[in-house]
């Protein structure tokens, strides 16, 4: 893809690896989250065992927003643990809803793992 020179063949081929990873990405999102809806415990995570994943070598990358805790790690807007000068592992609640408006249907799709332990 790389080497092709015309950047209609480039378009056409990154399309294609796009949708391919888009795929990929749904397949295993949605095994994730039916494996949680068959009653698995969610693990309880205090904000320094969230801090472990921060998606840094090779860790997953996981978020906590209202309390819940998301993997981040397959999505492609989280590229290396990072996302408009956000880190994972950490709590963005505040972050969340300055920026989203608190629209929690943005998260529907990405798999939760757990939530944070209340003090």
């Amino acid at each position: 893809m790389v080497a092709a020179m015309c950047p209609y063949v480039r378009n056409y081929y990154g399309c294609l690896i796009k949708n391919e990873m888009d795929v990929l990405v749904n397949m295993i999102y949605s095994k994730k989250i039916k494996s949680n809806r068959q009653g698995e415990k969610e693990k309880q995570f205090t904000l320094q065992e969230l801090a472990k994943y921060d998606g840094s070598k090779g860790k997953p990358a996981y978020i906590a927003v209202s309390g819940v805790v998301y993997d981040v790690s397959l999505s492609p807007a989280w590229g290396g643990g990072t996302h408009f000068g956000l880190y994972a592992g950490k709590d963005l609640t505040s972050e969340f809803k300055a920026c989203h408006k608190g629209n929690i249907g943005i998260l529907e799709n990405i798999p939760k793992v757990g939530q944070i332990k209340s003090s």
